[in-house]
């Protein structure tokens, strides 16, 4: 969601290369080697992918010269007095957790018969107990879940996601322990204190959540991050 105003204020800037193109269908982006990625850049000089860009790119160095973005309504969570949205925008989620911790119940059988039944009966109660046991390993594998498209508005205060089983999510900048953003990948990873599983955040307007991210967490070192280097290039 980009103001009128501020569009026309980054509508000038030079055309530089964008990163390539986030692609949830594609495996394991993040690893893909930089030659990969550029087959899947953007090519269009009008899209959501373009557009985010070109807002963040305008919104960091407008930031840098102590310019702040302009604020946005925001219509269903309450935010505090001193609360105010900075965006609002589509994108896919995910979060990083184990979902048991490798034990299962087995299944034991008491067949009293012919022989022939009784081996076919612990044949089927050894393959419920495999298929348990292998369900039991995966669910205790770290790994990101909850693979879902949401909305995010993102505040001065937090990020807010509201989700599809838990609605509104909050994640406030201060409970923010690592902070990984990835241009390339158009994906943001942030990891959070306490029981807080990890999260992460992919889509078109990645570029400008690292970027206000990045100036809540980092203060003034966001424009030292040589992560986020491409948006003041």
């Amino acid at each position: 969601m980009l103001d009128g105003w501020w569009q026309e204020q980054v509508a000038g800037g030079d055309a530089r290369p964008l990163p390539a193109v986030y692609d949830p269908d594609l495996p394991d982006r993040a690893g893909s080697e930089p030659e990969q990625r550029q087959q899947h850049a953007v090519t269009s000089p009008r899209n959501e992918w373009e557009s985010w860009w070109m807002y963040a790119r305008g919104a960091a160095r407008r930031f840098a010269q102590g310019i702040s973005p302009p604020e946005i309504e925001v219509f269903g969570p309450v935010l505090a007095a001193d609360e105010y949205g900075l965006l609002q925008a589509d994108l896919s989620y995910s979060r990083l957790y184990a979902a048991g911790d490798g034990r299962y119940q087995k299944t034991g059988m008491l067949v009293v018969g012919r022989p022939a039944v009784m081996v076919g009966a612990l044949a089927v109660s050894a393959a419920v107990n495999h298929r348990r046991k292998v369900a039991a390993r995966r669910d205790a594998e770290q790994r990101w879940r909850d693979h879902q498209q949401i909305q995010v508005t993102m505040t001065n205060h937090r990020l807010l996601c509201n989700t599809l089983d838990a609605g509104f999510e909050s994640y406030y900048y201060g409970g923010i322990t690592e902070f990984y953003p990835d241009l390339d990948a158009w994906q943001l990873t942030l990891a959070f204190d306490g029981q807080v599983a990890p999260l992460r955040l992919a889509g078109p307007a990645v570029p400008a959540l690292c970027l206000w991210t990045a100036t809540a967490v980092l203060g003034d070192r966001w424009s030292r991050d040589s992560r986020l280097a491409k948006l003041l290039a």
